[in-house]
Parts: structure tokens; C-alpha cells; sequence
């Protein structure tokens, strides 16, 4: 990285959303990179295998670090410069004494389960050491992110996914199976820890001052609900693949490729919410809960457009998709793709981060544990009875049930009604217009359904005309602007920027 990438400069909240998607799209887009690879290289049992050791590898990643990294986005902006080094460095100390526990957890407990097989637990070790090395190089995006540097944030997340990319698609393409996978990753997470030593010279003048005594006790305080709070939400991500790998493990490879989160349908909410973040702190600060709740009614009704569609189009286009970019081998997979797509469209926002901003995370981790358990009861039940399919459908049923948990906390925070904190009208408008979209392309292209790549082109244009179509109408109607803002305080002015 440059000085020059990591050097702050003002940005509109649309060019900040675009540069943070950049770099988290980037980093979501290569688990489907190396999916679609692998699924090509590797036979459908190595596969399979490769795809558990993924699951273990990147949730023991996010688990081991609890979280600290986030710590920073609201600690670091109320130091001095000076002080910022500092900060940044005792937490990647932290983290780095978390990772090793994390990493001897791996070689002590079998993380392999009923799918255990010779060559994963001869890789443990291997796996082990990445997990040590790599957890603590998390806090560098998320300090670049906390003083403002939004494009050096972007270029860690394009050169870290790349890096990864590469050594583990390399060792396949090469044929050296599973072990020299394991090998890539290690490779990878020493090249992170290079990358982070370079952030922490270059965008972090020396400290020169100590810093304030508690300071990490209030850190710690701070970050373990959030840290309990994403491992929950790892766990969510995982243990339907688990629960797979379990009671339906001929499909576990399918289910795999199937249960992919979209990139960039996964980073927009993230996005578009940790462009706002530091506004909506200032607001919560201030107690001005109605800038709050104008600047999140904004972001939401807007996302709605972008979000909403998007997952339709996917739904729409599941079985084209499945057969083209994956193998016929992997078409079982279409209808478990659908159930997991439908679940984000109701992602257009990152709910979690106005509990953050509002120092809420005790509600964060009980949206995160409802969520959990909901999910472990209701798809382990459809794994049990239907398989990877049933998994699928509990996995939606949950997350219905989580989604209208966390709404309930983020009207707390900001003191309405569930009614009055979500953008509901652009929001439930956009699925009106993408449902009835999907219906009439699916008609137009009934008759193409014999060739996967003809029906997934008319199928495309004649979605995205009836959604362009329906969007302008509503945007005629409501003259471009949330419907739900003519019941708050204008937004702030830096969002029309």
C-alpha cells in the first residue's frame, strides 16, 4: 500500500459506500472464487472435505479474535493521534493471545466431527498456526477504518483477498490436495502479518503518549458482548453445514456450494452502514435520536432499491446459475440456493450497527444468540427429516424470526415503535415490484427453458426492465425521496453530499 491510498480525504456518503462495498465485495466474492474452483479441480469427495476445513478455518478466525477489532472504531476516534499507535498495537497484543488459545483449541478438540478423515486431522496443525498468525492482522482494515482512511481499509481487503485467493487455488490447480491447502493458507496469513506491520508505520505517527488508565478494561467491556456476538453469528453461518455434514453427508459438498452468501448482496449493508457510522455515533452522543433515526430510514429506503431486486434476480436466475457456473453434478443444489438468496432481501441494512453506535451491544448479542438458537433448532430439525433441504428451509424460518427480534431492539434504541424504525414502505414496494418481475420474466423465458444460457438472458432483460419500470414509478410517486423521511427531521446534509 501507498501513502497515498491511506491518506484520509473527504468523501460523499455515496463514495464512501462505494469504496467500502469495493473492498468488502472483494472479500466476499472470493469464497465464491474459490468454490467455483475448487468444485472445478477437485473431485466432489475432496471437495467436501476442503469445504469443512473452509467452515472450521474461517469460523475459528472470527471467533478467536472476539471481535476486539471493532472496538476500535469507537475508542480510536476519542484518543489523540498520538495515542492511536498504541491503542492499535495492545489490541492486535490482545488478539494475538486470544488466536493462540483458539489455535491449541484446534489441535486438542476434533473440529472435524462425523466427517473426519485422516488428511484433516493431519492438517490440524497446519490450520492451527494459520489461526494464531492471521487473527491478530484483523484489526488493521479496522483501524484504517476508525481514523477515516476508508480507501486504505478498501486496499487491505482487495490485497489480503487476492493473496488468499491465490495460495489456495494455486495448490490445487497444481495437484497437491489437501495438505498443500493447508500450506496456502499458513503462506497467506504470514503475508497478512506483513501487510499489517506496513499499516501500522505508515498511517500511525509513533505514540508518544500513554494511554488512559481502564482504557482496556472499558475495550474489553466493549467488544466481548460484540465478540460473543459475531461468534454467534459465525456459528449461524456454519452450523447448518454441520448439521449437513451430519445427517445428509453425501450432500454436504452440494449443500456447500448452495448455502454461498451472494458478495455482493453481503456487502452492501455493510457497506452503506459503516459509511454512516461515525454519524450516527455523533447523533447517539449528542442524544439527537431523531438525525439517528432520518440518516437510517435514509440508508435503509435506499438500500431497499439495490437489495431487494438483486436477491429477486438471483432467485430468478438459481437454476440457470447452478448450471452454468457450477457443474450439472451440483443442479440438486438449486432450490436450498433459492431458500438461503430469499434471506437477503431483507439485508439492506447492517441492523447491528445502530446498536453499536448507540452503545447497545448487550442487544446485539441477544439478537445474535436468538438467531443462533433458532437456527440450530428449526434447521436441525429439517436437516433430520429432509436433509439439505430441510436445513435450508430452517435456516429462513429463523432468520424471519431473528430479523423481527433485532427490529424490536433497534426501535428501543432509537425510543419509537417497530413501525416507525425501518423504511418499511420503499422496502416492502421494492418486493412487491421484484416479485412481480420475477413472475413475468419467468413467463417471457418459459419458453427457452430447455437452453440454461438463452433462458438466463431473457430471463435478465426482462427482469431488469419491469424493475427499472416499477422503481421509477415509486420514485415518481414519493419524488425520489423514502417515503418514511416526511415523518422525521431532514437528513443530515452530509448524506445528499
Amino acid at each position: 500500500m501507498t501513502a497515498a491510498a491511506l491518506a484520509p480525504a473527504p468523501m460523499s456518503l455515496r463514495r464512501r459506500s462505494a469504496v467500502i462495498a469495493a473492498g468488502q465485495a472483494t472479500v466476499k466474492a472470493s469464497q465464491v472464487v474459490i468454490a467455483v474452483v475448487l468444485v472445478r479441480l477437485l473431485s466432489p469427495a475432496e471437495w467436501s472435505s476442503v469445504a469443512l476445513l473452509l467452515s472450521v478455518y474461517l469460523a475459528a478466525i472470527t471467533l478467536g479474535s472476539l471481535n476486539l477489532q471493532q472496538s476500535l472504531l469507537f475508542f480510536l476516534p476519542r484518543l489523540e493521534p498520538t495515542q492511536h499507535r498504541r491503542l492499535v498495537v495492545r489490541t492486535a497484543g490482545v488478539m494475538a493471545a486470544t488466536g493462540s488459545l483458539i489455535a491449541a483449541g484446534i489441535l486438542i478438540i476434533d473440529p472435524w466431527g462425523a466427517a473426519q478423515t485422516a488428511a484433516l486431522t493431519m492438517v490440524a496443525p497446519l490450520i492451527a498456526v494459520a489461526i494464531a498468525i492471521e487473527i491478530p492482522t484483523a484489526a488493521g482494515p479496522t483501524a484504517l477504518l476508525s481514523i477515516d482512511r476508508l480507501t486504505g481499509a478498501a486496499c487491505w481487503d482487495i490485497l489480503a483477498t487476492i493473496t488468499l485467493v491465490g495460495c489456495v487455488v494455486a495448490p490445487a490447480a497444481l495437484g497437491w490436495g489437501l495438505r498443500g491447502i493447508a500450506q496456502g493458507i499458513v503462506v497467506a496469513a504470514c503475508l497478512k502479518a506483513v501487510m499489517f506491520g506496513a499499516v501500522v508505520r505508515r498511517a500511525f505517527p509513533p505514540s508518544s503518549h500513554t494511554l488512559p488508565p481502564g482504557l482496556l478494561r472499558r475495550q474489553l467491556g466493549y467488544a466481548l458482548p460484540l465478540g460473543l456476538t459475531i461468534g454467534a453469528s459465525v456459528l449461524n453461518r456454519s452450523v447448518d453445514k454441520w448439521l449437513v455434514a451430519v445427517f445428509d453427508p453425501a450432500n454436504l459438498g452440494i449443500y456447500a456450494v448452495a448455502a454461498q452468501e451472494i458478495p455482493l448482496l453481503a456487502v452492501l449493508p455493510y457497506a452503506g452502514g459503516a459509511a454512516v457510522v461515525t454519524m450516527l455515533v455523533d447523533a447517539f452522543r449528542r442524544g439527537d435520536h431523531g438525525d439517528a433515526r432520518a440518516l437510517w430510514l435514509h440508508q435503509t429506503g435506499a438500500m431497499s432499491s439495490i437489495v431487494v431486486p438483486l436477491s429477486a434476480g438471483l432467485v430468478l436466475l438459481a437454476p440457470e446459475l447452478m448450471n452454468l457456473v457450477f457443474t450439472p453434478e451440483y443442479v440438486t443444489g438449486v432450490l436450498p440456493f433459492q431458500l438461503f438468496t430469499i434471506i437477503t432481501i431483507h439485508r439492506v441494512a447492517e441492523y447491528g450497527m445502530v446498536l453499536r453506535a448507540a452503545d447497545r451491544t448487550r442487544d446485539l448479542l441477544t439478537s445474535a444468540l436468538v438467531l443462533l438458537g433458532s437456527n440450530l433448532v428449526l434447521a436441525g430439525v429439517g436437516a433430520w427429516r429432509w436433509g439439505m433441504v430441510g436445513a435450508s428451509l430452517g435456516t429462513l424460518v429463523a432468520n424471519a424470526c431473528a430479523w423481527w427480534f433485532v427490529l424490536t431492539r433497534v426501535a428501543r434504541a432509537f425510543g419509537t415503535g417497530v413501525w416507525q424504525s425501518f423504511a418499511w414502505r420503499s422496502w416492502m414496494s421494492c418486493v412487491a415490484v421484484s416479485a412481480g418481475a420475477c413472475l413475468g420474466a419467468s413467463l417471457v423465458a418459459r419458453p427457452f427453458h430447455t437452453d440454461a444460457l438463452v433462458s438466463a438472458g431473457v430471463k435478465t432483460a426482462t427482469f431488469a426492465l419491469l424493475v427499472v419500470i416499477g422503481l421509477r414509478r415509486i420514485r415518481r410517486t414519493t419524488d425520489g425521496v423514502p417515503p418514511e423521511l416526511g415523518e422525521v427531521r431532514s437528513v443530515p446534509a452530509e448524506v445528499g453530499s
